[in-house]
């Protein structure tokens, strides 16, 4: 937590920047997993046509 944040926000605000980026970086990896996924099932789909 940095300094500044710690000395001029409540819990309640310090709790919801920890939670909001915990959030955003968790959406960050789950979507480099789809994307990754995605990719090596289009590569490994035997074309139809």
């Amino acid at each position: 937590m940095l300094p500044w944040a710690r000395a001029n926000l409540n819990h309640t605000a310090q709790a919801l920047i920890i939670s909001t980026v915990a959030g955003a970086a968790y959406f960050i990896v789950a979507d480099k997993t789809v994307l990754a996924t995605a990719r090596k099932n289009s590569f490994n789909r035997p074309s139809n046509t």
